[in-house]
């Protein structure tokens, strides 16, 4: 009898070990973001049935989903080299190649899916689409079509209609989106992943207090769903409630309190600009596992954005080695921070490289002609300086630029081999226009005029000096030099036109800022100011 009951007993105690092995629960594991718990599962699943090509299909997903490239394309062969007759993984090998931009084989293993299948997987079909909706390349319509196939093979599968949903999401199609949704929860009223895909939806429409019921509304159907709490933790993010949202992504931890859900953590403190508490979760992190490429790109962009240039250059270089080994897809914003950590050190030229590179894979990103064109400033190569900003400037969205720009246009006018004092007055004049509260505009103007009037007989600098002092207002040591500057001109202007009185009270204002100036000491000392 104690036999029998330890028996029992050891088959109670197993029994949820047990029952989680289903490709179901791994499934569900990975859309709860629960990565290295579901490679768990998935693992045990193709030990026990190593030739179940759908295993090593989701199993892949399961790392593609993590951005784990290499591995999930290892799972997809596996899968095709154990079933070559299932149609599923050539879905899977096909999105990693478009991923890595070989869209001929990508194309060619779609083909060989839908072949193979003959249309007549729901799965595959999903799969396909799914492919189409999300990745760079899209291809809506041939989404919906794959779509509406597979309702008709699985009528009663909310999974479709919400991939509908977001196939007409991504046309902007709101209305249809919601339709779509709706249909997949009244075949399921409690299918969380229906429901928060409307959450998004009202979120990116700037609906928050609808977005945020959907998210209570998916929470309240099933409390272990961690997706919703990060969404619902971004949106009170966005929404300037940082305790509720710093909650919530607590409690999304502590669903998820695995690698890849502290590097959506640190990813979120980097998005609230928390870079400090970013860099201290990556470095905890590279404590435990090293093997996530996202740890150094990650670390790379937070080290920039809290001043420690040379390891954000030292990551950013090892985020870069690391990609290329894993295939995994690089982005403009890569370059971007390699780049602008270079240029912070110095390394002008690599950083000019890199920041062209990430202009040449995002062309919105136009402002990062700035970063270069400053860089060039600062060598003292005037040509390349005015280039780009040239180039940032005509590229603005407002045609206009910005006034850094024109700041920095109009100084390498200025100290220019050929002096384009002209161009650059004309560039200070924009600076003026775009901030006339802004002292170092008339600064500016009032030098490039000097020139043309070197004996002050004109008087052609005399206003934008007297524009200067008057914006600098009351942060006169902070501006000292330069204001010295200003009364050394307006006090010897004002003796040339003879207007000893506005001579003698520019020469005193002087002497009162630098009580050793020798010019002040002199002029005051004339008799004509007495």
């Amino acid at each position: 009898m104690k036999k029998v009951f330890f028996i029992f007993l050891t088959f109670a105690l197993t029994l949820p070990f047990v029952i989680a092995q289903t490709l179901s629960d791994a499934i569900r594991m990975t859309e709860n973001e629960q990565f290295e718990s579901a490679n768990k599962v998935f693992e045990n699943l193709v030990i026990a049935e190593p030739t179940n090509g759908n295993y090593f299909y989701y199993y892949g997903e399961n790392y593609f989903k993590n951005d784990l490239f290499d591995k999930a394309k290892e799972k997809y062969q596996k899968g095709i080299e154990v079933n070559p007759n299932n149609a599923i993984n050539y879905v899977g090998l096909g999105k990693i190649q478009q991923a890595q931009g070989n869209r001929t084989d990508a194309d060619a293993n779609f083909f060989k899916a839908k072949t193979i299948s003959q249309s007549k997987s729901a799965p595959v079909l999903m799969e396909l689409a799914d492919v189409y909706i999300n990745s760079d390349i899209k291809k809506i319509t041939d989404a919906i079509t794959l779509l509406n196939q597979a309702s008709v093979l699985e009528p009663k599968n909310p999974e479709i209609y919400t991939l509908i949903g977001d196939a007409y999401l991504e046309q902007n199609d709101g209305n249809m989106a919601i339709a779509n949704y709706e249909k997949a929860l009244n075949i399921d009223k409690k299918f969380t992943k229906a429901i928060l895909r409307e959450g998004k939806l009202y979120s990116r429409a700037k609906n928050y207090n609808l977005a945020l019921d959907y998210y209570n509304k998916a929470i309240a159907i099933d409390s272990t769903f961690a997706p919703a709490f990060r969404e619902r933790a971004e949106l009170r993010f966005r929404a300037g409630q940082a305790d509720r949202a710093a909650a919530d992504y607590q409690k999304y931890l502590k669903l998820n309190d695995n690698i890849s859900a502290r590097i959506r953590y640190a990813s979120f403190k980097f998005v609230s600009k928390d870079y400090k508490t970013a860099v201290e979760e990556m470095n905890a992190i590279q404590q435990k596992d090293t093997s996530d490429v996202n740890i150094y790109r990650l670390l790379g962009y937070s080290l920039y954005e809290t001043g420690d240039y040379a390891n954000g250059v030292i990551n950013m270089n090892k985020f870069f080695i690391k990609a290329n080994a894993v295939g995994k897809k690089l982005l403009a914003s890569d370059y971007e921070y390699l780049g602008k950590n270079q240029m912070k050190l110095g390394k002008d030229s690599l950083g000019t490289i890199s920041l062209l590179k990430a202009i040449q894979m995002d062309s919105t990103k136009t402002d990062l002609y700035s970063d270069i064109a400053s860089g060039c400033l600062k060598q003292k190569n005037y040509p390349c300086a005015i280039m780009y900003y040239d180039k940032k400037i005509a590229t603005s969205k407002d045609k206009i630029g910005g006034a850094n720009d024109y700041l920095g246009l109009g100084r390498a006018y200025y100290f220019s081999k050929e002096k384009e004092y002209v161009k650059a007055d004309s560039a200070f004049a924009q600076l003026i226009r775009l901030q006339p509260n802004l002292p170092h505009g008339y600064l500016w103007r009032a030098r490039c005029n000097t020139p043309f009037d070197v004996d002050s007989k004109k008087g052609l600098a005399n206003p934008y000096y007297e524009r200067y002092i008057e914006k600098v207002g009351t942060e006169i040591e902070k501006n000292k030099k330069d204001l010295v500057e200003a009364y050394e001109y307006l006090g010897y202007y004002n003796m040339v036109k003879k207007d000893y009185t506005k001579a003698k009270e520019c020469w005193s204002k002087l002497k009162e800022i630098d009580p050793a100036n020798a010019k002040a000491k002199k002029a005051l000392a004339d008799p004509l100011l007495k």
